[in-house]
């Protein structure tokens, strides 16, 4: 038997909450103008007892046209991670009609970073609908109600469930093809959606899932197991150091592609360095020797370092350009800080780091919407590191979300699965990803793979947003996605511009 949640099926749906708004646009997507109805919708959701207990938003946005080509028409739900993230990276970095101009970490961060028409959005194949977790956006928990009580990977699920059979019905597009699209933690929800969707009354089987910077790895801050040295991590993460140094330097960026830097790496990962960190210290002393020499000829960091480290990086963002004084960036592995100022993530200011992504948001409800009476919006809770403490992960002997796709894929034959990885993400990477679909066995017939020249948000730049973007119309309208080379951009650039070294850095 597949997989079930812990929480009830979901048999009652969210209740419309007291707050919508709505605007008539206009806008050129895909080349093709499209008249659109844009909403920003309250949605009530029920706890395990069918009681009211959080509002959340969703932000809509459906092309005007003939109602009676409207249930042909593909909806896809769209959604960021965290968990406690709001869905406006998606909605204002690829997925929206519009989008910010830039979207490195400067200008999430920069409230003045200007808006612009986003015309390769997927608006002219299909209906988006961005969806806000609870006490995300402008919900929150509503009055007499556990703050916590969706603070769980099935309880979030459900209230995502119940709003997206909420939309469904009340629009008529029961029998539209639904894709579900969820970036980093938003991979983990997106599966347990199928699961939950599935079993759901009425029952639904999603046409698709679109899994974005997957994070199935990813089961909480802390655990109850006992932290042993982990071979596999280490070998996947080989392939990853070595994009990462082909980017800075670190080894040769001119004779070599980025791809031959990587499968370089990954040869040498499966074989000698494998057996030797398999080996561990019953490893003869030369054969280490030998493995840290050529580690340290595929990543540019000295062999004293693997050595010392017994053949393993135990923190790549701090030690790969360590003797340059930086460290990477905690979602691009492009972007580096100065290493003596670097602060814990558990310390960042998720805040001000948003405060462009926010504004943004603000300027769509005043400007677009001109709705009143919403608290502060949300781009991220105020203190995401408590709040993931606060979370209940899956537990054993429940499976894990790697296990339940692989049963929803089998329990429903006919969805399709998208998986997509920018090559220098440093918190969800390639070398993860391409393990766990390894291990995952999911039909190689309806899965696509796609990898793009970004970090964790990797449409964080021109090509990959619009190549990402190319890929989603393709697979949403049915069609191969394109067989593109590997990505090989220009060493030491983000986006065409190259790097400057930030201040105290040499």
């Amino acid at each position: 038997m597949p997989s079930a949640s812990t929480w009830p099926a979901v048999a009652v749906f969210a209740d419309m909450g007291p707050r919508q708004f709505s605007a008539e646009r206009s806008g050129t997507f895909g080349g093709m103008k499209i008249r659109y109805e844009a909403r920003l919708s309250e949605f009530l959701v029920k706890d395990r007892d069918g009681k009211p207990a959080s509002s959340l938003f969703a932000t809509t946005f459906v092309a005007k046209g003939e109602r009676s080509r409207a249930a042909a028409r593909p909806v896809i739900f769209i959604f960021n991670g965290g968990p406690g993230g709001s869905s406006n990276t998606l909605l204002f970095g690829a997925m929206g009609p519009d989008r910010l101009r830039e979207f490195d970490v400067a200008a999430m961060g920069n409230p003045a970073t200007p808006v612009v028409p986003n015309e390769d959005a997927v608006l002219d194949i299909a209906d988006l609908v961005f969806i806000d977790a609870p006490e995300t956006g402008y919900g929150r928990p509503l009055p007499g109600s556990d703050p916590k009580t969706f603070r769980s990977t099935d309880g979030d699920s459900s209230a995502f469930a119940q709003v997206i059979l909420r939309w469904l019905t009340d629009n008529g597009r029961l029998s539209s093809p639904v894709y579900i699209l969820g970036e980093s933690y938003g991979s983990i929800r997106a599966v347990l959606l199928a699961r939950d969707l599935r079993v759901a009354t009425p029952s639904l089987e999603p046409a698709g899932l679109i899994l974005v910077s997957q994070a199935f790895w990813y089961n909480g801050l802390a655990t109850d197991m006992v932290k042993l040295p982990d071979p596999v991590r280490a070998i996947n993460s080989l392939p990853d150091i070595a994009a990462l140094a082909w980017h800075h330097g670190l080894i040769d960026n001119k004779r070599q592609t980025l791809e031959e830097a990587v499968r370089a790496a990954e040869a040498f990962a499966l074989k000698d360095y494998g057996s030797a960190l398999v080996a561990g210290n019953r490893a003869p002393e030369a054969e280490r020797l030998r493995v840290a020499n050529r580690l340290a000829e595929l990543t540019g960091v000295p062999a004293t370092t693997w050595l010392a480290g017994n053949l393993r990086l135990s923190n790549i963002r701090r030690q790969l350009l360590a003797e340059r004084k930086l460290a990477l960036g905690q979602f691009d592995g492009r972007e580096v800080e100065p290493i003596e100022t670097v602060p814990d993530d558990a310390k960042r200011d998720f805040t001000a780091m948003m405060a462009g992504l926010t504004a943004a948001t603000g300027k769509l409800r005043t400007d677009i919407f001109h709705a009143e009476g919403l608290p502060n919006y949300r781009s991220v809770v105020e203190d995401p590191f408590a709040f993931d403490e606060s979370w209940s992960y899956i537990k054993a002997p429940h499976s894990g979300s790697e296990i339940i796709l692989r049963e929803q894929m089998a329990a429903m034959p006919k969805m399709r699965l998208m998986v997509t990885q920018g090559i220098f993400d440093t918190t969800t990477t390639m070398g993860e990803t391409d393990y766990q679909f390894s291990q995952i066995g999911a039909p190689s017939d309806r899965t696509s793979f796609a990898y793009y020249p970004g970090g964790h948000m990797l449409y964080s730049e021109d090509e990959g947003r619009r190549a990402f973007l190319a890929d989603v119309r393709a697979f949403v309208s049915g069609r191969p996605l394109a067989q593109r080379p590997f990505p090989n951009p220009a060493p030491g650039q983000i986006g065409g511009k190259t790097q400057a070294a930030p201040n105290g850095a040499r």
